[in-house]
């Protein structure tokens, strides 16, 4: 799926990034990380001067939404954005701070805002490397989550494709139904007009026996000739 080779690569990335750090940070003899900051145009390297520097570069960067370079720590790059917000029709630019890797993941502490402290400031950039573990956890951890829906997904899908296939089969049975009904009322049909364009059969004259005629010359037209309709069973008789 492609949410699991992302997260892979996500993974892939961050782990580089997670191993890079741990390969190049320096402690102090009681454990305690050290934060050789490195700042653009700054050559001091004590906590004050790097927090007040880190101010400075928040309060007047304009980067207009693209993350600038501003120094290194540990062979990461130090970033700044600007990020522009409309409140009440005027624009509030803030700006926010990253460290990047070889991974090219932007890492940042406090989402990015810089502490108005300058000894807090320093190490805001230190910080955020710790959420590097965190960020590769969630990664691996959703992509468990993900292998083990795989099965299931992969049975949703195949079912709806086995469904999809079931209604192609009725569509075309109603398809041969409908073919077939139709063949059916064409004989109907035919036999119709054929019945239309037969000619009504002419009447006959009637043919009466020489004794009734002789019989109805005498009486004249008080001796009436009958014949029944068709269908019904002939009975002679005569009136007088």
């Amino acid at each position: 799926m492609q949410t699991v080779e992302t997260n892979k690569g996500f993974i892939t990335r961050i782990g580089k990034d997670v191993e890079a750090f741990g390969s190049r940070v320096q402690t102090a003899p009681d454990g305690t990380r050290l934060n050789p900051v490195k700042l653009d145009g700054l050559t001091a390297t004590d906590p004050v001067s790097v927090g007040k520097k880190l101010n400075e570069i928040a309060d007047k960067a304009r980067t207009h939404g693209i993350p600038e370079p501003i120094g290194s720590l540990y062979g990461f790059t130090l970033l700044v954005k600007s990020e522009t917000t409309v409140k009440d029709g005027f624009d509030l630019v803030q700006n926010r701070f990253f460290v990047k890797g070889e991974g090219e993941i932007l890492y940042n502490y406090n989402h990015g805002h810089m502490a108005a402290d300058p000894k807090t400031a320093a190490v805001n950039f230190l910080n955020a490397f710790d959420t590097m573990p965190a960020l590769l956890e969630k990664y691996k951890t959703d992509n468990e989550k993900l292998m083990k829906d795989v099965p299931t997904l992969k049975a949703v899908v195949e079912d709806v494709w086995k469904k999809e296939d079931e209604l192609k089969g009725l569509k075309g049975e109603m398809t041969e139904m409908e073919r077939k009904i139709e063949a059916s009322l064409k004989p109907i049909e035919q036999s119709v007009g054929i019945m239309a364009d037969i000619p009504k059969e002419e009447a006959k004259p009637l043919q009466i026996p020489d004794r009734l005629q002789a019989v109805k010359e005498v009486m004249g037209e008080r001796f009436i000739i009958g014949r029944p309709a068709a269908g019904v069973p002939e009975r002679k008789g005569f009136k007088i």
